[in-house]
């Protein structure tokens, strides 16, 4: 058994809010004001446990917290206050592609991936080719990545991030990008990686997704966890939330 594990008590954190900045930034530079940090809360006393076995769905409304939190297990988000504890070795693919170079070709792009991830130990030239592979990239490996199609950047990313072994796997909404044939080979290969791993947690805003492939479910509203436990009732619960905002 996995010795995997998420354990997030009491997780606060804050962002800054842009606009009002810039307003203190301009009273500041004419001596009406004092400079100070601006903060918006993101998450607010986030408490949540997941063990071996949890498939986690990840449901709210756009802006309530649901990306935030997967960054915050995911380790890419600092928190204010509260203890993160994350045990296994976590495969996010959330924002896929971060620390590419576009003026590296698209193999040194592959090692830049695992070196970001802090992966870098599990490079291979083998595990390369099988990325290389896979995104059907064929000789265009080795042209710079600004010469990339939309397409085949996010194929390479997508691969790039894939093949790495998760104990937790974080996806944030079903990959979907490439012609028809790539999308299924990579719907397949991503359903045999959410299975494997010991947990997987997956943020959509398809419900119809939730249902089939989680065994729990969480909604988030403006920050704060308000709801966990079977996906049915939680999808239901989720249904109506949308609803009487959309009739608001």
């Amino acid at each position: 058994m996995s010795n995997a594990r998420i354990n997030l008590q009491n997780i606060v954190v804050n962002g800054v809010d842009t606009q009002a900045r810039a307003q203190t930034l301009r009273q500041w530079f004419v001596g009406r004001k004092s400079l100070r940090p601006i903060a918006i809360p993101i998450l607010s006393d986030v408490s949540l446990t997941v063990r071996p076995g949890d498939r986690l769905g990840i449901l709210g409304l756009n802006g309530s917290g649901k990306s935030s939190l997967l960054k915050v297990i995911s380790g890419n988000y600092p928190i204010q206050s509260g203890s993160r504890e994350v045990l296994g070795n976590v495969v996010p693919l959330i924002e896929m592609g971060a620390g590419f170079d576009p003026e590296l070709p698209g193999r040194r792009n592959i090692r830049v991936s695992y070196a970001y991830r802090g992966r870098l130990r599990e490079y291979s030239p083998e595990m390369e080719q099988k990325i290389i592979d896979f995104a059907e990239l064929g000789e265009k490996i080795d042209l710079p990545l600004k010469t990339y199609s939309t397409g085949m950047a996010s194929r390479l990313a997508f691969a790039s991030a894939i093949f790495q072994q998760p104990d937790i796997l974080l996806l944030d909404e079903i990959f979907a990008a490439g012609d028809a044939s790539f999308v299924e080979k990579s719907t397949t290969y991503m359903k045999k990686k959410w299975e494997e791993a010991a947990i997987s947690i997956i943020v959509s805003h398809g419900t119809g997704d939730i249902e089939k492939l989680c065994n729990r479910c969480i909604i988030m509203e403006r920050g704060r966890l308000i709801a966990d436990g079977a996906p049915a009732a939680i999808v239901a619960e989720y249904q109506r939330m949308a609803h009487a905002h959309a009739v608001a």
